[in-house]
């Protein structure tokens, strides 16, 4: 198969190339390829699909492709062999890898329900059968069988699956290309030489997979098919990681910032004491504090969420919509004169009205009177108006709600762009948010679920930050004050006790409190607020576990074991009410989140009064009074955050 060597190079500029060159360079001719040339194509290439989903394979090889896993494999290793407690670095890296896994499979799993209920599935589905030349006769193949060079003729209504450089075209050809972000009528020409920088949507003489023949019909040669078409760099490209994953990004950085810093600190404090850092320690205190699968985790309640608005048959583009919709703050509707607006319900959550009109400025002025809100004409700067509602607030987010085809421009213009499944094709191609039907009833449950899913991961966020930060803050005190902290209890506390009640944060329904809430509470979580109310909850547990440490203490090294306990008492209950402080419904109406209070609950009786156990924690067994003060310490945190709301 060396002949057909140059079918894996095609990233050539076909639309700046003459059609006789086109040809020749895929080994073509306008009466198509031979019958075994084909076979033969096709053998070398493979069918033309997309694969359903992520193979399981690459799932589960996916832990393996990161540096980090081998990194964590060698120190465990070296620990193991300096009869450090390596094994248990391996068993934490095992479970958040296979929690890891777990994300990705569901993920996907929730991506393909979504994708079923789709409006208008099978118009954006590509036709199974394609008409295509062979050795100069005209054939109806399957879709699957196309490969690179063939000519395929098109007609009104055919959705092609590959991409074309066009070889013939009929004077009324007419190519609608919204799904792709471009515009709805393109006239497409097959004697165009483009110029070489020319974008893609602009070239008149390409047609790309997942475009639609309007009118007219054509013959064009296979340039690309699969994985390789525009339409799937187009999908790549139109799914960016939305503003929470960026959020969430830059607070990981910080924290690795801080564990670096802290790191050193305890370093720096052990040299002077004459001390070497403990490398176990110090392993342990990355492996508790380092946020894993923080970006698995965002994506994953984003599609729970398009999940749950598609039960209620409003479908959501990409996840990140759900982001969008959750920091909206205008709303823009494209009104007629006889509409009915209901916003009484989103302005008490801080969301305003606009409207657009088509009529001149002043006539929108005196009829944006009548209805009390801000109406401006649409035909007066309408792209300028929606960029400079954008610019009023920062990371807030504009929607417009559009009902014809000459409204597709508004609404990509904005953040949001919003139809309903009564509109034209071409127009729910370019929204964001697809609603049952023309009523605004609809928005407050789209911007409920979006606030939701902000709410449920600034939660989840917050908890672990506040462990993260509260078992820094330990071992620097410790490493100041000449202790060591058993690198278990780091383990246990934050890679373990923290993540088992933090996800369950996650799963909880949407509270239909979250919409009458400020909108800027929903725009970013790096807000000064936050920055109160975790720096008030590490306070609390900082100086809760001091004090059981200090008053058990006292100086005395008899009672050290004993003040230790104490403190890896209060630092596992402290874990246990903070989550059941920040949770959205109680604890016993929230099922994952009561069985992992009771594991952790039951895991710390059993870390400190079963020999076994304590001997691997270092702990020893308290009395009832002791598990008394240390269980009362750890609710401080509880009632700083209910002082907090």
């Amino acid at each position: 198969m060396a002949k057909f060597d140059f079918l894996s190079d095609l990233n050539q500029p076909w639309h700046h190339l003459p059609i006789e060159q086109v040809l020749t360079a895929l080994a073509s001719s306008m009466e198509g390829l031979t019958y075994v040339n084909a076979r033969q194509r096709l053998r070398y290439l493979g069918a033309n699909k997309l694969p359903r989903s992520r193979p399981m394979f690459k799932i589960w090889l996916q832990p393996f492709l990161n540096p980090l896993t081998y990194l964590l494999f060698g120190v465990a290793i070296y620990l193991q062999w300096q009869g450090a407690e390596g094994w248990i670095l391996l068993l934490v890296g095992a479970m958040h890898g296979g929690f890891g896994i777990y994300l990705t499979a569901a993920t996907n799993a929730i991506k393909e329900q979504v994708l079923r209920d789709r409006p208008q599935r099978r118009q954006h589905e590509p036709s199974n059968s394609v008409m295509v030349l062979r050795d100069r006769e005209t054939l109806e193949l399957p879709s699957r069988d196309l490969v690179i060079g063939d000519i395929l003729l098109l007609q009104a209504g055919d959705r092609p699956n590959v991409d074309l450089r066009l070889v013939e075209s009929s004077a009324d050809l007419i190519v609608n290309q919204t799904n792709l972000g471009g515009e709805a009528i393109c006239q497409k020409q097959a004697d165009l030489i483009c110029d070489l920088k020319t974008a893609p949507l602009d070239c008149g003489n390409m047609i790309w997979a997942g475009t639609e023949i309007t009118a007219g019909n054509a013959k064009g040669v296979v340039i690309a098919r699969g994985l390789l078409t525009k339409e799937q760099a187009a999908l790549n490209k139109e799914q960016p990681f939305s503003a929470i994953h960026s959020e969430l990004r830059q607070l990981r950085q910080l924290g690795l910032g801080i564990l670096i810093l802290v790191i050193t600190t305890v370093n720096g404090l052990s040299w002077q004491r004459g001390i070497t850092l403990n490398l176990m320690i110090a392993s342990a205190l990355v492996i508790s504090t380092y946020p894993k699968n923080l970006l698995r985790l965002a994506t994953y309640v984003q599609l729970l969420g398009m999940r749950d608005l598609a039960k209620q048959r409003l479908w959501a583009r990409f996840p990140a919509v759900l982001d969008a919709i959750g920091r909206v703050t205008t709303i823009v509707p494209i009104v007629e004169s006889d509409v009915v607006l209901s916003f009484d319900e989103l302005s008490r959550g801080g969301i305003s009205w606009r409207a657009l009109i088509r009529a001149s400025e002043d006539d929108a002025q005196a009829f944006g009177q009548v209805i009390g809100i801000e109406t401006h004409s649409y035909f007066a700067g309408a792209q300028e108006r929606i960029r400079q509602w954008q610019g009023d607030r920062r990371r807030a987010s504009v929607a417009v709600i559009g009902y014809d085809l000459e409204d597709i421009s508004l609404l990509r213009a904005a953040d949001i762009g919003i139809c309903d499944r009564n509109c034209c094709k071409e127009l729910q191609d370019s929204a964001a948010l697809i609603l049952p039907k023309e009523d605004f009833h609809y928005l407050p449950i789209a911007i409920l679920e979006g606030r939701a899913v902000f709410d449920r991961l600034q939660r989840m966020v917050t908890l672990s930050t506040v462990s993260a930060l509260t078992l820094a803050i330990v071992v620097l005190m410790d490493a100041a004050a000449g202790f060591s902290v058993p690198p278990l209890q780091l383990i246990w506390i934050g890679a373990i006790a923290t993540p088992i009640v933090a996800i369950p944060l996650v799963r909880e329904p949407s509270h239909q409190q979250l919409l009458h809430q400020p909108a800027h509470r929903f725009q970013t979580m790096l807000r000064s607020s936050n920055y109160i109310r975790i720096s008030l909850a590490v306070f609390a547990t900082v100086t809760a576990v001091c004090l059981v440490f200090s008053l058990k203490y006292q100086g005395q090294a008899a009672l050290l074991s004993q003040a230790r306990t104490m403190a890896f008492v209060t630092l596992g209950f402290s874990q246990i009410f903070h989550a059941c402080a920040i949770a959205r419904q109680s604890i016993f109406q929230n099922l994952p989140l009561l069985l992992g209070v009771s594991a952790i609950a039951l895991c710390q009786v059993l870390f400190v009064q079963v020999p076994w156990f304590s001997d691997i924690l270092l702990t020893v067994p308290l009395n009832g009074v002791e598990w008394a003060i240390a269980i009362l310490s750890a609710t401080a945190v509880f009632w700083v955050q209910e002082l907090l709301k």
